[in-house]
């Protein structure tokens, strides 16, 4: 019978959705350069006086510019992974609402993995609105900033244990 996509054959072990061992190479470096720039970004969001000198001067020299461009290239990696992280989080109550028939018996086969992944976004969802609703009533937006930098940093990690 032929190996259709997503059937694996008696010989094929089929990899977990955690993984100890090692990762790719081409998604390996997502789960430490992720959370490194969302670090350097709550340093400098919470403390900015620790902005190097070379960033803080106007771009005169060339590796002044090699700098700019690094930040430039690490924030588009970072928005990228925060444009995820908005998607799955305010498409979650609207996959949530779709799959309800199934949810209470009366729809075909679901995946429990993706229910339950789309459930913790959902549950991510209300925190992130509890915590703006706080942040109005403080006017401090620096801690719901916070808490959506670091789940943008880590959004590799948290999708893959989610999953």
């Amino acid at each position: 019978m032929a190996n259709r996509s997503g059937q694996y054959s008696a010989k094929q072990q089929r990899r977990s959705a955690i993984q100890i061992g090692p990762r790719p190479p081409k998604l390996a470096w997502l789960e430490w350069v992720l959370p490194v720039c969302a670090g350097a970004l709550l340093l400098i969001m919470f403390r900015p006086d620790m902005v190097p000198r070379l960033l803080s001067e106007p771009a005169a020299s060339p590796v002044a510019w090699i700098a700019w461009g690094v930040v430039g290239g690490l924030a588009g990696i970072v928005l990228f992974s925060a444009a995820l992280v908005v998607f799955f989080l305010v498409y979650s109550p609207v996959y949530l609402a779709g799959m309800m028939p199934a949810l209470v018996g009366k729809g075909g086969w679901t995946d429990r993995r993706e229910i339950r992944f789309y459930a913790l976004c959902f549950l991510l969802l209300c925190l992130m609105i509890v915590l703006i609703a706080v942040s109005l009533t403080t006017g401090d937006w620096r801690w719901v900033g916070s808490v959506f930098l670091v789940l943008t940093g880590f959004a590799p990690v948290v999708w893959r244990a989610l999953v």
